[in-house]
This record gives C-alpha cells, structure tokens and sequence, in this order.
C-alpha cells in the first residue's frame, strides 16, 4: 500500500510541477509584456489556481517524503527501484512542449483580439453619443472662442455628461490649442475643473502630446488641416481615438483613451 501511495503521489506531483511550469510562463508572459488577454474574474480564478497549485506541492512532498521515509524503515526500499521508462518522459516531453506552445500562442492571438474587440466597442459608443449631441459639440466650439470662466466650467459639465452617456465609454478629455509666447500650445479639459469660482480664475492645463502617437496629428489640426479620426493603440496595452471637431467658431479634438488592464478571455 505504502509503495502504491509513494508513486501516486509522485505522479501527481510530476503532474502539478508541470501545471506549475506552465502557469510561471503565463505569469512572465503577461507581467514582463504588460499583456493580459484574460477578464478579471478568470485573472482571479487563475491567480488562485497558481496559489492553490503551490500549497498542493507542498502537500505532495510531504506526503511523499513521509511515504518513502516509511518504507526504508521497513526496508523495502529495493522494491522502488525499478529502470528508469524512457517511453513515459518521451511521452512526456512532447506533451509539455505542446502545451506551452499552445499557451502561448493563446496569451498573445487572445490580447490581440481583445485590444481590437475593446478599440471597436469604444469606436462604436463614442460615434453613437457624438451623434446624438452635435449641438453640445457646436456649443463647445462656441465657449472656447469666447474663454471666459464660466464658459470653461459649462465645458467642463459637457464633458461630464458626455462621457457618462455609455458603460463602455473609455475617459474623454478635451484638447483645445492656444498662444504662449508666440507658439501653439495645447491644452486640455480633462475629469477634473481647475477653476475657482470664488476667485473669478481658471487655470488652463496643457496637453503633453506624444511625439509617436499625436503630436504631428495636432498640429496638423490646428494648423487649419482637414484630418480623419485618428485611432491607435498605446504602448500600455490601452488605446487612443481622436475625433476632430471643426466648428462654428473654434476647433477642438475629443480624445478617448483608455487603459485596459483585462481582456476578454473568460469571464
């Protein structure tokens, strides 16, 4: 019984270091490239399973070690030794191999289709609540002309509205571009108002545009250039999606950018 016990446990214990071996690659594929094609509540199962296969391990050992302990008491120890099965680990092997390469090719076919499910969604959602509100969009043409501090505020609550008009939204900023020292800069309304209406001021926050990603776009825009709705994803594994706005009297750009952390592999 004791020798049965012995090689069952070591059997399962070849079994959870694989799983193990397997998990630690998951876990340096998505944490060394900042990937992570999985929802949240499989990262949470997954993350507990990792957890749960590391306290098995520890069960297994020891149950081994005191198996095995056992049976040298008992001198039976000449009864374990048996050649080594050249069929089984090369069997094995190729199953394992398989395996990693099969979880691999998932993790990254899985990040990129979420990326782009995620982008099509929130291209989808903005297009729809910029539709339904152009008269708050020419409102906004019309407040940025103007500058004044209420104007900004009202801006402010626009966008407020704006982005809460749908669940998947990704966060909107405004970007809006102005004069310092005789060169374009631009600026942004961002979740947070940075007026004071005690003290009648309004303090205008700049935009740090990003020389891979924007900055050519902006200054194509507010040079007086037609462009196209920009989209791209970010190196955070987020996206970015430019909607240009010329109106009655002033230009501006709605920016929805988002950082995602999960995917849409499980649930």
């Amino acid at each position: 019984m004791k020798v049965e016990i012995a090689q069952l446990t070591l059997f399962l214990l070849t079994v959870v270091a694989a799983l193990f071996v397997l998990g630690i690659l998951v876990l340096v594929l998505c944490a060394g490239l900042r990937i992570n094609p999985f929802r949240q509540r499989t990262t949470s199962f997954l993350l507990a399973v990792f957890s749960g296969l590391i306290g098995l391990a520890m069960i297994l050992v020891l149950l081994n070690v005191a198996t095995n302990i056992s049976l040298i008491a008992d001198a039976r120890i000449a009864q374990l030794t048996e050649p080594a099965d050249g069929e089984v680990l090369t069997r094995w092997v190729p199953a394992f191999l398989g395996t990693a390469v099969t979880i691999v090719t998932m993790i990254f076919a899985g990040t990129y289709l979420s990326r782009k499910k995620l982008l099509q969604i929130a291209r989808s959602q903005a297009d729809h609540v910029l539709k339904e509100n152009k008269g708050l969009l020419n409102e906004i043409s019309t407040l940025l002309a103007r500058g004044q501090l209420g104007d900004y505020k009202r801006i402010w609550q626009i966008r407020e509205f704006l982005n809460n008009q749908r669940k998947d939204l990704p966060d909107l900023t405004i970007i809006y571009s102005g004069q310092f020292a005789d060169k374009t800069a631009y600026y942004q309304i961002h979740r947070y108002f940075h007026g004071d209406d005690t003290d009648n001021a309004y303090t205008p926050v700049y935009f740090p545009c990003s020389p891979n990603l924007d900055c050519d776009y902006l200054k194509e825009f507010f040079s007086g250039t037609k462009v196209d709705i920009l989209q791209k994803h970010t190196a955070n594994e987020g996206f970015s999606i430019y909607f240009p706005v010329i109106g009655n009297e002033s230009r501006f750009v709605l920016l929805f950018a988002h950082k995602h952390h999960y995917g849409k592999i499980g649930s």
